[in-house]
């Protein structure tokens, strides 16, 4: 799933639909939002089954959505698909079910016999029949293979491919493939594993053995340095550039911080008690583990590796979870409570909150449309491409700070390293002297332009080695360096891009996880 601040005439444009939309309130938060990102949102969905809402954050209380279809009671949720709009989870029941948030309808597919129902976007997922094939599904349709031997485990990749293992005598296979091909791009042999930790830009897959951890590169199934441990991994989660591995050892209270590129443990972190689970802040900014007594958690600080403390909290596959603004929600009793990671102070409760599952987005389509948006594309007798803005604010320009609330809800995009260079610009071509083609309202964008970034990590020798393996048709990455709070972050870039289209048209050209915001590097 790429999250990608838009314009607001962006998306704005993008919203369809209006006949069929679900109840929008208007006057809450979602109006309110800055054009430097997208709203910060959360989806609820009524555990026993029901109407889908949304509530702007951190304004829990601030209701900005409900569907207008009933969803079943939910098992799981798999993901969300920012660019569709859509929620795709696991009933109680086994089926597959997609909730549109635009059109507010629900769709579920009761005939998809799959086990271990997974997706890395939100829009495709991936499960296993009883004889061991694989079956994707998406919206357009369905997809079957059947691997060599019977598959146990699926990995599906940000990438597009999918990691199969299968289990041969005390060995396990690993077959790469690229859906809908049918061709097997690559395969290794591995000790015998049962499960696998793969990285979230996905360029790493881990395996538990016991010795430590074994691993490939998603890409190209080669093998990557072993990381070794004094026992058998218990939980494993790695930070969101996959540059550090957090691993508990059997029933050790010990917190282990390996750097990836030693495969040595930099740092152990001695919990109160073992931990059961782990969980990792999307964000990076903290680790949570799960006490194996008792309803209470560990908050582990990831940018200074130290144990902040224990909170109480139930544990579901939902919560407790790292807000967007780095509050804690933690699960006490029918309520969910919003506390301060550092000094655990409270700062929300939403009274019967745990009778729901719980989602945090960052999506941009609850927002009020301009009627001039749907306006036809008109064509003037000389050829040439003009848009209808008679009625419609946001044509050729994007909205200025100074017409939007200050209390908006998204942060701003990375600060600007060093002054943009120059921004490359597109023109339709035709002969024999082209007129300029006017920029259409959807896709007006600041003199900064658009930025796709691949990687942001703290070691200069990590990025530079993202950077060697980042291959883009049209545009060469660079690497930038950014300090913030004493911190120096190099981030693996290409751009700026005139139009997000641009952007996103070239990074899809290198087959890697990637993520567009606006604004020069």
């Amino acid at each position: 799933m790429r999250t990608s601040p838009l314009a607001l005439a962006l998306v704005l444009a993008a919203c369809h639909g209006a006949d069929r939309r679900p109840r929008v309130d208007s006057t809450q938060s979602a109006t309110r939002a800055s054009a430097n990102g997208p709203d910060q949102l959360v989806l609820r969905f009524p555990r026993t089954g029901g109407a889908a809402r949304a509530f702007a954050f951190p304004r829990v209380d601030s209701l900005v959505w409900t569907a207008d279809s009933k969803a079943p009671a939910l098992a799981r949720l798999l993901g969300f698909d920012d660019g569709a709009g859509s929620v795709l989870a696991v009933d109680s029941k086994g089926a597959l079910v997609r909730i549109d948030l635009r059109r507010g309808d629900v769709s579920r597919d009761p005939a998809s016999k799959l086990s271990d129902l997974a997706s890395a976007d939100g829009s495709a997922a991936y499960g296993l029949g009883s004889d061991g094939t694989v079956t994707r599904l998406t919206p357009a349709g369905s997809w079957t293979f059947k691997p060599p031997a019977p598959a146990h485990d699926i990995v599906p990749q940000p990438d597009g491919t999918v990691l199969l293992l299968a289990n041969h005598a005390e060995q396990t296979v690993a077959w790469l493939i690229r859906p809908p091909d049918d061709h097997i791009i690559d395969s290794v042999i591995l000790p015998r594993v049962t499960r696998a930790i793969r990285t979230p830009t996905g360029d790493r897959v881990y395996f538990p053995v016991d010795s430590g951890l074994v691993g490939v590169r998603g890409r190209d199934l080669q093998i990557v340095p072993s990381v070794h441990l004094p026992a058998r991994p218990r939980a494993v989660v790695t930070s969101p550039s996959g540059d550090r591995i957090y691993a508990t050892a059997d029933s050790s209270n010990a917190l282990l911080v390996v750097d990836r590129y030693t495969g040595h443990v930099a740092t152990t972190i001695t919990l109160p008690t073992a931990p059961s689970a782990l969980r990792m802040d999307p964000t990076g900014r903290y680790v949570l583990a799960r006490a194996a007594e008792g309803d209470s958690a560990y908050v582990i600080s990831v940018s200074t590796d130290r144990l902040v403390g224990a909170t109480t909290t139930e544990w579901r596959a939902d919560l407790p979870a790292v807000a967007p603004n780095g509050w804690l929600a933690l699960l006490r009793g029918k309520n969910v409570v919003f506390v301060d990671a550092e000094s655990f102070t409270a700062q929300r409760t939403v009274v019967g909150g745990a009778a729901d599952d719980w989602m945090f987005v960052a999506w941009n389509g609850f927002r009020p449309r301009a009627s001039g948006l749907d306006n036809p594309v008109t064509f003037e007798q000389n050829d040439s491409v003009q848009r209808d803005t008679s009625e419609n604010p946001f044509a050729g320009q994007v909205p200025g700070a100074d017409t939007l609330p200050e209390d908006s809800l998204s942060p701003s995009p990375p600060p600007v390293a060093a002054p943009p260079p120059g921004v490359p610009t597109t023109a339709l071509p035709r002969a024999p002297a082209p007129p300029a083609r006017p920029p259409a309202a959807d896709s007006a964008v600041k003199a900064s332009g658009f930025t796709v970034q691949f990687a942001a990590l703290r070691a200069q020798g990590a990025a530079a080695d993202v950077l060697r393996d980042v291959h883009v048709t049209g545009a060469t990455p660079r690497l930038v360096a950014t300090t913030r709070d004493g911190v120096t972050i190099y981030r693996v870039v290409i751009g700026p891009f005139a139009t997000r289209d641009e952007a996103e048209r070239i990074a899809r050209t290198s087959g890697k996880s990637y993520w567009v915001y606006e604004g020069a590097p």
